[in-house]
């Protein structure tokens, strides 16, 4: 390999030697590796440019398989310059597919001298246009080209550079031999195949842009993973703050070649968002961790704390950033490119979300805390909740459910949706589906110790429901409820609603009932009682404690005391 890589290095030596004296360059379209239907702009041979250009048509010019020709269609330009400062135009005789002969009545902008399937230009000039003129459809099918420079002598010398830093050290504009061996080889980061291909290449110093590689030629082909290991003519570029670099030879000199499955790709880890704002790292595949990602104007921005870095979707025009972003992460790799302003921008390759895991506790008095700092964000959430069968339970969730039994198997979910004053009946209504912050009453099927759910947005707003004369409440941490205070009610063993006869803690993740009411409630499910009974004694004497609602002792019997509500052994007793 390595004996056969000098052979060609020295064969493109000698060829250097020979292009710098030769005053004819010739393109034959159909060696020139171009693919079929290709859209054609730039073609370089030696010192001399062909620029193709749709100019004023409805066409681009292309190259086509069928006859090997390369066509101007109507309005489209050609033309042709000398590169080399010393040397200008003399000559160009241009050679068309057969029976696709220039018509001499047409005015193509330049005086040409028509003959058969030739046509001829002869001058002294640095560069022409032509333009098909035709007022119908012809198109000019070029197979051939032959220019003829004179002036020059010898050549400035062409830089030898042997790595990519040392090239990017060059004026823009610069031609220069590229060398890259089997200790510094071109890491192929990423190939994109657009009207000209790019493959964004790194080595052990810097990465940069190269571009217009021939794909369909064996030695020029690219591949992301490979390696470039060889020389190769190219002209040294900045296109909007994007060093790149350009092959301006389709001579068999080049001896580059692209080595398949060399690597797997590695993106160069970024810590800080705000490093890629410069151009360090232009050209070169990058990742960023845990970014935020936001929408403005039609453009995507990634963001983290104060930094912010447009993103472009160019790689992969069908991307799949998600519609809702907000307070989601994600890991982003991508190349650094520019916007057409010359700033940094990352053309992302791949994108991952990163869904943090949250665990919420009944018990924890820090739920609520917990959940505000990750309010409007994408989690995997698992709460601490337990609720048993065989009767009722309270719940409230920072975060919706679609479909409550396939996350809770099998249970009756239920929302508050009216009150019947004439009966003092709470009216709730069975629903598949559960609200965050919304409370709800629950009849599980079997035992649950915790429910889990991937992938759901948490809401810290708790949104009581109000219906008459009661109020539903949802809480996140434990909650105290006072003795003695009889506008409030819990759900607590044998479907039962209490008055707190002591001063306790209600659980987190449940609810509990307020009313402005003396009378107690009745509740029912779908129109059917669900034999949850409120704790009330009907007034009758008693050996037990009596207080009033200020929780001040008044004796142990009822029969003098004045009207009103007053609690014995946790239960109201209403004295009328």
């Amino acid at each position: 390999m390595k004996k056969n890589l000098r052979i060609l290095l020295l064969m493109l030596s000698c060829c250097v030697l020979t292009q710098a004296k030769a005053e004819d360059v010739v393109f034959v379209f159909a060696d020139m590796g171009f693919s079929n239907a290709q859209k054609l702009n730039d073609v370089v041979l030696g010192d001399v440019k062909l620029t193709f250009d749709k100019a004023g048509g409805a066409t681009d010019p292309a190259y086509y398989d069928g006859d090997k020709s390369a066509r101007v269609y109507k309005a489209n330009t050609l033309t042709f310059a000398s590169t080399a400062s010393d040397k200008k135009l003399t000559k160009v005789v241009m050679t068309f597919v057969s029976g696709n002969a220039p018509k001499s009545s047409i005015n193509y902008g330049v005086d040409l001298s028509i003959s058969g399937t030739q046509a001829t230009w002869e001058g002294n000039l640095s560069s022409f246009t032509i333009t098909n003129n035709t007022t119908g459809k012809d198109q000019l099918r070029f197979t051939k080209i032959e220019v003829t420079l004179s002036g020059g002598g010898v050549q400035p010398t062409v830089p030898e550079v042997t790595s990519l830093s040392a090239l990017k050290a060059l004026e823009p504009g610069t031609k220069a031999w590229l060398t890259l061996g089997r200790d510094n080889p071109g890491l192929i980061e990423y190939v994109y195949d657009a009207n000209a291909t790019e493959a964004y290449v790194r080595d052990n110093s810097t990465a940069i842009r190269f571009y217009d590689f021939l794909p369909d030629d064996a030695g020029w082909h690219t591949n992301t993973n490979g390696a470039l290991i060889g020389s190769v003519l190219g002209e040294y570029k900045v296109v909007d703050g994007m060093p790149e670099f350009h092959h301006v030879s389709a001579s068999i000199a080049d001896s580059i070649l692209c080595l398949d499955n060399w690597q797997d790709a590695s993106a160069r880890p970024i810590e800080n968002l705000g490093d890629l704002a410069d151009d360090t790292y232009r050209a070169d595949l990058v990742e960023v961790e845990e970014v935020g990602i936001t929408l403005s104007g039609g453009q995507y921005y990634l963001t983290h704390g104060s930094d912010q870095l447009s993103l472009s979707t160019r790689f992969i025009p069908d991307n799949d950033i998600p519609d809702n972003l907000k307070g989601r992460s994600f890991n982003i790799t991508g190349i650094l490119g520019t916007t057409n302003g010359g700033e940094s921008q990352l053309y992302y390759t791949s994108l991952h979300e990163v869904v943090p895991e949250l665990a919420l506790d009944e018990s924890l008095s820090t739920n609520s805390t917990t959940i505000g700092a990750y309010n409007g964000r994408n989690v995997n959430v698992t709460v601490s909740r337990e609720m048993v069968t065989g009767t009722w339970n309270t719940l409230c969730l920072p975060f919706e459910i679609d479909e409550f039994s396939d996350i809770v198997s099998a249970a009756k979910l239920a929302a508050l949706t009216g009150f019947d004053a004439t009966t003092n009946t709470l009216e709730f209504t069975s629903v598949s589906s559960l609200e965050a912050g919304v409370p709800y009453l629950v009849f599980p099927e079997e035992d649950v110790d915790a429910i889990t759910i991937q992938g759901t947005t948490i809401d810290s707003q708790l949104t009581p429901v109000s219906q008459g004369v009661w109020e539903f409440i949802g809480i996140y941490d434990p909650t105290t409820l006072y003795a003695g205070d009889t506008s409030v009610l819990f759900l607590g063993t044998g479907n039962t609603l209490y008055y707190p006869n002591v001063t306790n803690d209600l659980k987190a993740f449940r609810a509990y009932f307020r009313t402005s009411s003396d009378s107690s409630a009745n509740i029912c499910v779908d129109g059917i009682s669900t034999g949850i009974t409120t704790a009330t004694l009907d007034g009758n004497d008693g050996d037990g404690r009596v207080y009033n609602v200020s929780g001040q002792f008044v004796g142990t019997q009822t029969r003098d005391l004045p009207k009103g509500v007053y609690l014995r052994n946790g239960n109201k007793i209403i004295v009328k």
